[in-house]
C-alpha cells in the first residue's frame, strides 16, 4: 500500500454504483462496524429516483486516486443534525482518507443546507483510526454510549459520539491542522530511567487519549494503580498534572499527586518517544524515556 498522500474527492452516487456499494457494505462490516444493510435492487431504485440527493439525505462515492474506495451517507439533515455513515475500503485505510472525507462533507453540507446546524458521527471504542480521523478533522467527542454496540460474538461495546457544529465550521476548525502530535489511542512503555528513582517504573505503561490540544492518559505498573494525568499540548510538549495510587508494603495504599512535562519526538524507526519529566508534591522527581508500543 502506498504511503503517499492520496487524492480524495467526493462524487454523487448513481444507480450504477449500487453493486459495489452493497458489496462493500457486506464485506467491510465486522467487529468495529456493523453492516448498514444496503440491498442492491432497492438501492438501485432509490438512486435512480434521486432519493439519495435530497434536502434530507445524500449519498457520496469516496474516490481515491480516481477509483471508488468507499461511500459516505448523510441522513436526517432536515432535523438540523446530519448523521454521517462512512465506510472506507480496508485497502485505503490509514492514509488520511477519513479525515479528508469528513472535511469535504462539512464544506459541502454546511454550504448547501442553511438549516443544518451539526454534523454528527460515531466510532466504536476500539476503532482508534476513526477516532483519530474525527479529531484531525476538528470534530469534538461529546458523548460515550456505554454498551450500545453488539459485536458479532454477542459482547457489548461502547460507542463514541462526535460532532462538528456550524459555528465551528464557520471558524474553520475542521481545516485546522494541529502543530503538535496526535497521541490518541497510542500506548507507551518505559524503556529507560534517565534520572531519579526507578520505583514504580518497572513495567510502567501509559495509554493516551487526545482531543485537539487536550491530552489525558491512564498509567499503571506492578505497584502503581489508578494513575491518571491530564494536560495541554503545545507543539511537542504536554504540561500536565497527575494523580496515582501507590501500593507500598509497609504503608499500604497511598495517593500521590504531582505535575510533569512530556516532550514528544520521533525515533529513527518511526515510533514516537516521550521524554517524561515528573515531580510529585512530596519532592520526589525523575525522568523516563517512554517508547511507543506496537
Amino acid at each position: 500500500m502506498s504511503t503517499a498522500r492520496p487524492e480524495v474527492h467526493l462524487r454523487m452516487l448513481t444507480a450504477d454504483d449500487a453493486g459495489w456499494l452493497t458489496h462493500l457494505d457486506r464485506t467491510s462490516a465486522g467487529k468495529l462496524a456493523e453492516r448498514i444493510g444496503l440491498q442492491e435492487p432497492t438501492l438501485t431504485s432509490e438512486l435512480f429516483a434521486g432519493a439519495w440527493a435530497s434536502e434530507d439525505q445524500w449519498g457520496w462515492a469516496i474516490m481515491v486516486d480516481g477509483e471508488p474506495a468507499g461511500f459516505a451517507l448523510v441522513t436526517d439533515m432536515a432535523s438540523g443534525d446530519g448523521r454521517m455513515h462512512i465506510r472506507v475500503a480496508p485497502t485505503h485505510r490509514g492514509r488520511g482518507v477519513g479525515r479528508e472525507v469528513l472535511r469535504q462533507l462539512a464544506d459541502h453540507h454546511f454550504k448547501a443546507h442553511p438549516n443544518l446546524q451539526r454534523l454528527v458521527g460515531q466510532a466504536h471504542e476500539g476503532n482508534i483510526p476513526m477516532q483519530r480521523a474525527f479529531n484531525a478533522a476538528g470534530f469534538r467527542m461529546e458523548a460515550r454510549y456505554r454498551s450500545a454496540f453488539e459485536e458479532p460474538d454477542g459482547e457489548l461495546a461502547d460507542i463514541w459520539g462526535y460532532a462538528l457544529t456550524r459555528a465551528e465550521w464557520e471558524a474553520g476548525r475542521h481545516q485546522f491542522d494541529l502543530d503538535g502530535y496526535d497521541l490518541h489511542g497510542l500506548r507507551f512503555v518505559v524503556e529507560e530511567v534517565l534520572e531519579g528513582s526507578v520505583t514504580g517504573s518497572r513495567g510502567l505503561t501509559f495509554t493516551f487519549w487526545q482531543e485537539g490540544r487536550r491530552v489525558t492518559a491512564t498509567f499503571w505498573s506492578r505497584i502503581l494503580s489508578d494513575g491518571e494525568l491530564a494536560g495541554v499540548m503545545s507543539r511537542d510538549v504536554v504540561n500536565y498534572r497527575y494523580v496515582q495510587g501507590w501500593d507500598r508494603p509497609a504503608e499500604g495504599h497511598t495517593v500521590i499527586e504531582g505535575r510533569g512535562r512530556a516532550r514528544v519526538q520521533r525515533a529513527a524507526d518511526g515510533r514516537l518517544q516521550i521524554i517524561n519529566e515528573w515531580a510529585d508534591d512530596d519532592g520526589r522527581h525523575g525522568t523516563t524515556l517512554l517508547v511507543e508500543y506496537r
